[in-house]
């Protein structure tokens, strides 16, 4: 099978940076499928594609709240 474009993967810690969140958050989340985040294994080594996080990131927009949020810094 010919691969014709080339999949970005990014590092947990790549993606903890982008999310906000830790290395723990995310592994818990592997481990429990607690999160519709994807990922890539390859043997030992845990990768994201970067069109799943973005699709993740998209899947958690909120456009307007009937109450006021809490800021999240």
């Amino acid at each position: 099978m010919k691969v014709t474009t080339q999949t970005k993967l990014l590092s947990p810690q790549e993606v903890a940076e982008q999310l906000g969140v830790t290395l723990n958050t995310l592994a818990v989340w592997r481990c429990h499928g607690s999160s519709s985040l994807s990922y890539v294994k390859i043997g030992r080594c845990v990768r994201y594609r970067v069109e799943d996080v973005e699709a993740f990131i998209n899947a958690h927009r909120f456009y307007h709240a009937d109450k006021p949020v809490s800021s999240c810094d």
